[in-house]
Parts: C-alpha cells; sequence; structure tokens
C-alpha cells in the first residue's frame, strides 16, 4: 500500500470530491502537458497479466492528436495517471496508478477521445530478442534488471524484495524477452512488473498475508459496497511438480511438492483428494531453485480455494498484492489483491479481486 495521510484515510469515510490528474511525458521525462483532467475512464492493474496495468481515458476534442508533434499522440506520449481526494481547502492527495506510453487514440462521434494506454512493461515485451539471447550475468536480478534495460534504456527499479540468486549458467532464449523475464523471477519465487510511478520491481508472490491495508465492511460508516464471495476447487492443486527442461541436454531436474500440512484443508491425500500441477521451465538448474518455485506455485493454487470481488468506495492508495479485510453479509475473510480497476470518474466505485492467502481454512 502506497504511504496516506491521517487525513485521507479519515475523508474516505465520508463525503469527499475524486480529482485525477494526467500529465503527459516524452519517454525522456521531457514534459509535454501538463495537470490535464480526464472527463472519464479507468485503470485496472492486474497481478496475472505481464502488462500488469492498462488505462482508458477520455478527453474532449481538442486533446486529439492531430499529428506526432501532439502531447498525446501515439508515437511520443508517456501518461502519469495520479487519482485521490481533494479536500475542502482545494489541496489534494494524489496517488500514481498508471504510467506508460499511449498505444491508441480515438475520436467517437460524440466528440470525445478516448485513448488506450499501457504500461512500460509493454515497451520490454515489444523489443524481441533479434537474436538468441544467453544468460551474461552473475545474479539472476542482475540478469533481470539487464533485460528490461536493454528494452527500455529510460527504465527506473523500485527495490526488489525477493532473494537474490546466482544467475542459471548457459540459458538460452531464442525471441521472447518476456518469457525470459518470466523465467527468471520464477525461479526466484516472483514475478516482474512494473508499479503505477512506472518503475520495474520483482516481488514474490507466495500469497502470504501481509499487514491489512484496508478494512472494507458494509453497513453504515463501511467502505464496501457490494460483494461476490466463493469457495471452490476449480484451479486449486495440492501438488506441484517443476521440471527444468534445459536446451542444452543436460539432465532435467524434477521436484515436486505437496501440501503435507495435517491442518489444512487441502491436504494431499485428505479428504480433499490429490490434484496436481506440472510446470515445465527452462530456468530453474539447481533443485533449491525449482524447489522454491514448486512452493511459490503450491501456495498460489492453494489460495485459489477462497475468492472475492467487491465493489468498495475508491481508496487508490491501494496496490495489487495488498492485504485487505473484507465483511459482507456477515462473511469475514481477509484477501491479497490479484486485481484493482481504479475509477477516473466521480461516483464509480474501485473493483477488487483477490484471492486467500496461504493460512486458514
Amino acid at each position: 500500500m502506497l504511504t496516506s495521510s491521517l487525513n485521507y484515510q479519515a475523508a474516505l469515510r465520508s463525503p469527499h470530491r475524486l480529482s485525477v490528474r494526467v500529465d503527459a511525458y516524452d519517454i525522456d521525462g521531457v514534459p509535454r502537458a501538463l495537470d490535464l483532467r480526464p472527463t472519464g475512464g479507468s485503470v485496472t492493474a492486474n497481478l496475472t497479466n505481464r502488462v500488469t496495468r492498462s488505462a482508458r481515458f477520455t478527453m474532449t476534442r481538442p486533446d486529439f492528436p492531430d499529428d506526432s508533434d501532439d502531447a498525446l499522440s501515439p508515437e511520443f506520449a508517456v501518461v502519469q495517471i495520479r487519482a485521490g481526494i481533494r479536500f475542502g481547502d482545494d489541496t489534494e492527495e494524489l496517488f500514481p496508478v498508471f504510467t506508460g506510453r499511449v498505444a491508441t487514440s480515438t475520436l467517437r462521434p460524440d466528440g470525445q477521445v478516448e485513448f488506450v494506454c499501457d504500461d512500460l512493461a509493454a515497451d520490454v515485451l515489444g523489443f524481441r530478442f533479434e537474436q538468441p539471447r544467453t544468460t551474461r550475468y552473475a545474479t539472476t536480478l542482475d540478469e533481470i534488471h539487464a533485460l528490461i534495460l536493454d528494452a527500455l534504456p529510460q527504465a527506473m527499479f523500485a527495490g526488489d524484495t525477493v532473494v537474490n540468486q546466482p544467475t542459471p549458467s548457459s540459458l538460452t532464449w531464442d525471441e521472447d524477452r518476456g518469457q525470459a523475464l518470466d523465467d527468471l523471477a520464477e525461479s526466484l519465487g516472483g514475478r516482474w512488473f512494473a508499479l503505477g510511478d512506472g518503475s520495474f520491481t520483482v516481488r514474490p508472490f507466495d500469497y502470504a498475508y501481509g499487514p491489512i491495508a484496508q478494512t472494507f465492511y458494509d453497513g453504515d460508516g463501511g467502505l464496501l459496497l457490494e460483494a461476490t464471495v466463493s469457495r471452490s476447487r476449480e484451479g486449486v492443486a495440492n501438488s506441484v511438480t517443476v521440471v527444468s527442461e534445459r536446451t542444452d541436454g543436460s539432465t532435467p531436474v524434477r521436484v515436486p511438492v505437496r501440501n503435507t500440512d495435517p491442518t489444512s484443508p487441502t491436504e494431499f491425500g485428505g479428504k480433499f483428494g490429490r490434484v496436481s500441477q506440472i510446470i515445465k521451465v527452462q530456468t530453474p538448474l539447481t533443485s533449491g531453485q525449482a524447489t522454491t518455485l514448486a512452493t511459490t506455485q503450491l501456495q498460489a493454487a492453494g489460495a485459489l480455494v477462497r475468492q472475492w470481488s467487491a465493489s468498495v468506495v475508491p481508496d487508490y492508495a491501494l496496490e495489487p498484492g495488498d492485504t485487505v479485510a473484507l465483511s459482507f453479509m456477515a462473511v469475514a475473510d481477509l484477501q491479497i489483491i490479484d486485481q484493482i480497476t481504479y475509477p477516473l470518474t466521480t461516483g464509480e466505485s474501485m473493483t477488487i479481486s483477490g484471492r486467500a492467502g496461504t493460512t486458514g481454512a
């Protein structure tokens, strides 16, 4: 969760005004147009996507880019979207929810101009390897940073929270830079993605609960408007096997990990049954690295048992990966957010989707 003031948190539970600001730059950070105010739109952040954040917003006819020199042209424009609250004294508390390029601008028949944008991971994915790429750096995080910088020299890094490891030697990828980054991040039990301010990070997503970032409940004074709550065995596994298939012909590494916790309702061989997943990757060279990936995937799969989708009063300080407490119709739960849709229009609710953490029934 992004840092917010006490005034901001108090204002969420009383009538308040939304404030949204769009600033346009070029990729080198040179301002092109500042303090633009969109007429509508939303930003979606989904941790299960490589391009984690996407934005759609509308402006008026004068903002349509008639040529490449215009501030919001797809050729050059990088937009930063910030959203939050405007207080009674007209001061604002805004949070970065999106940074990325304008992909498409469309002048609609109603005179509104719609802009569709992707975060800066799209730049990284867009530069495929022009020739096969073999690992070059001593540590996995150095390799990940180098792959990102090779595609986007202006990339900034927010600080990684996975445990770094030596890079598996002599790994080669043919074309797909995104696959290389996925493989390397997974070998550390993490994911690589861009944050709302445009910086890149590698973070673990084993769905372990963190500090509660926000509490949502229905009824008087609550921030929860409505929710859908489900318990399901779809997608849930209690055994994960990682198979490292090397292109150099060396012996594959094969590591199975099972849920053997007798207190867990999805214990392998218990009443839940036996459900396995097989994950084939190139990167994990050692059994330790394969075990890290298998354990992370097992925890993520187990967390799918309990899932919420909720409409809430917008809190722009929230980020995917945050832990939230939810209560609806006397059902209470902790969830780790997978996806958030931030509204850019007054009166619209924010939607969050999450799954349970790795502990609990």
